[in-house]
């Protein structure tokens, strides 16, 4: 693959991850100002990191192997796990996690507001006859529509990082090491892309979460002590989102020389 064609690609990708972005702008926007009970505003900034996660697989499926004469492909098994970043990787994981055991614990113990709409409040009874609420609460009148949009995402992630894996050589085989770059930078690229979709509602469950479980006086000590490491969680998924952010819309430069040093 030449010089040429790797710019060319690295031009086109990312056109198509910034237009991602500026979509997801967009969307947001209209999100957070629609929506009943605030579920807009929820919804807003995942639906934002789900457009320019749109965008950065438009970009990467877009890249084809050059056409040309027959070219001499080797016999070979290209697993995912091999292309993806391996520290990033771990920590977008176990932020999936997190934001899983998070929504899950959240629905739980989310109970109806005064009109009746379920997981909308956090109630805790001091006495038997005194009961303290807050709300709104992430229970599942937010957490499943929450749920929905990362999911998505993440299904949509695996089917294009297992496209980009399985796409054809790229070149003759004294290409190998950049198509093999070209692949892990587009793994990269969209595991940045799902970390965002994925440390962006993780910080606003926290921050609500948090401060639902702090503003009951008559909680247990327990309570309490969630509530701050809820709240501790935030600056840490806003660090990953940071992270994740670089690692999506300003990836590494592939070096088309790369193979004869």
């Amino acid at each position: 693959m030449t010089a040429l064609m790797i710019r060319g690609v690295a031009r086109r990708t990312a056109v198509l991850r910034w237009a991602g972005a500026a979509v997801g702008v967009i969307v947001g926007g209209i999100a957070a100002r629609s929506g009943d009970l605030g579920t807009g505003l929820l919804l807003a900034a995942p639906l934002f990191g789900l457009c320019t996660l749109v965008g950065v697989l438009a970009g990467e499926l877009t890249v084809r192997p050059p056409r040309g004469p027959m070219r001499v492909a080797a016999v070979e098994v290209r697993r995912i796990r091999d292309y993806l970043p391996h520290r990033l990787g771990r920590v977008v994981a176990a932020a999936g996690g997190a934001l899983a055991v998070l929504l899950t614990a959240t629905t739980w113990a989310g109970s109806p507001d005064d009109l009746g709409r379920p997981g909308r409040s956090l109630t805790w009874r001091c006495t038997p006859d005194t009961v303290e609420s807050h709300g709104p609460w992430p229970g599942v009148f937010y957490a499943g529509r929450l749920a929905v949009v990362v999911v998505f995402g993440v299904l949509l992630a695996y089917v294009a990082v297992r496209a980009i894996v399985r796409r054809p050589r790229s070149g003759d085989a004294g290409d190998v090491a950049v198509d093999d770059a070209l692949r892990r930078r587009a793994a990269r690229v969209v595991t940045g892309a799902v970390g965002a979709l994925i440390a962006i509602p993780l910080a606003g469950v926290g921050l609500t979460a948090g401060g639902g479980l702090l503003s009951i006086s008559c909680a247990s000590t327990w309570w309490t002590t969630a509530g701050w490491a809820l709240i501790a969680l935030v600056p840490a998924s806003l660090a990953l989102v940071g992270w994740c952010a670089t690692a999506a819309l300003t990836p590494d430069r592939v070096d088309p020389l790369a193979r004869t040093r």
